[in-house]
């Protein structure tokens, strides 16, 4: 038979849990450190605002300006009336869906990935801006001098001048064939800085110099921005097939500059992966075929994309590729074996990647 407990006994348990309650934790109290290494494990944002807003000091140690890596969201825009647009954003690590409803009616140029900003023009007066569509901070952006104002190539941090940077190419005029040029900007300057005969397709922004593909030739062109000048030019890959149709795609990842060309093979895509080789100063870079992206995640959207590090986001994979199939489907390309993974995606239409910040 269990034991009775006797009034001494029960007194004990009574005290010893007036005991713990008494040194309840206080979580405002955390050590700052700690609390900041909590935040820098929040890979979705969402979180990292709910963390941000539990009390003072968790504040504190998660400031916007350091926040935990994000993995890209992909993006959707939509127009219900000549006075809002709305974008919808999904999250692949939670599954979510994020749906921001713009302030003022914007017209956006979506044509390849981007960080912490989108390009937007207000459909009333015209005038262009860089819109963050989670806290609607906007960036007044000089008119462009370029037929329908170009398509943006690249907007994020720039690591020469540690700001950000927005590149964008087009044509400069209507004559035939029209001149090809680029211009960059970055927010603390007063207009864009041009520079012509650059390759109609795909570009790349990287280190400070702008990678131009010719399409015809399948030359790079590597231009620094800093100079305007050609600092030299890579051949095409050794061994590629000219008349193979598919899509070049010019990506940073990890620190350096791959080469894709996505074609079909049989009835799937199929991807050539190149890095650009340096080698000695006496050597001229080359592109150099490789089947494996080490830890690297690339999210693709036509001729263009960006790449993260797969160990920052517990659950994905590294090696593989995120690319979309005609806007309407999410894949997942696996390098090491070949094999491709159509994924669910709550979206409609799949327009582009966004990393999401709050500066």
């Amino acid at each position: 038979m269990p034991k009775r407990k006797t009034k001494s006994s029960t007194m004990k348990e009574r005290s010893s849990a007036d005991g713990l309650l008494s040194h309840e934790r206080n979580w405002s109290e955390l050590p700052e450190d700690i609390l900041h290494l909590f935040s820098k494990k929040l890979s979705d944002i969402s979180n990292f605002i709910r963390f941000r807003a539990v009390c003072k000091s968790w504040q504190l140690s998660a400031p916007v300006n350091d926040p935990p890596p994000q993995l890209p969201w992909l993006v959707e825009i939509r127009k219900y009336s000549e006075e809002t647009t709305t974008i919808r954003f999904y999250c692949l690590l939670s599954g979510k869906v994020h749906t921001i409803t713009c302030p003022t009616s914007h017209r956006f140029k979506i044509s390849s990935p981007a960080w912490h900003y989108l390009l937007a023009s207000c459909m009333r007066n015209g005038n262009a801006h860089l819109l963050n569509p989670l806290t609607h901070d906007q960036i007044h952006v000089p008119s462009v001098n370029m037929l329908g104002g170009g398509c943006p190539e690249y907007i994020g941090p720039d690591t020469i001048e540690g700001s950000n940077i927005v590149v964008i190419s087009g044509y400069a005029d209507w004559s035939l064939p029209p001149p090809n040029i680029m211009a960059f900007w970055r927010p603390k300057a007063n207009d864009w800085v041009y520079i012509e005969g650059v390759g109609n397709s795909p570009n790349a922004f990287y280190r400070g110099q702008y990678f131009s593909n010719d399409r015809e030739t399948g030359t790079t062109n590597v231009i620094d921005i800093s100079t305007k000048n050609l600092a030299y030019q890579v051949a095409p890959p050794k061994g590629t097939n000219p008349h193979l149709k598919g899509y070049t795609i010019m990506v940073d990842s990890g620190g350096k500059m791959l080469r894709l060309f996505q074609y079909y093979k049989g009835e799937q895509f199929h991807f050539d992966i190149y890095c650009l080789y340096f080698g000695d100063k006496k050597q001229t870079p080359c592109w150099v075929k490789i089947t494996d992206i080490g830890d690297q995640i690339l999210f693709l959207q036509y001729y263009s994309g960006l790449s993260v590090c797969a160990s920052n986001f517990p659950g994905f994979k590294g090696n593989c590729i995120y690319f979309l199939k005609n806007k309407e489907y999410l894949c997942r390309y696996d390098i090491g074996d070949g094999t491709i993974k159509v994924l669910p995606c709550p979206l409609r239409f799949l327009h582009t990647w966004f990393v999401p910040n709050l500066v």
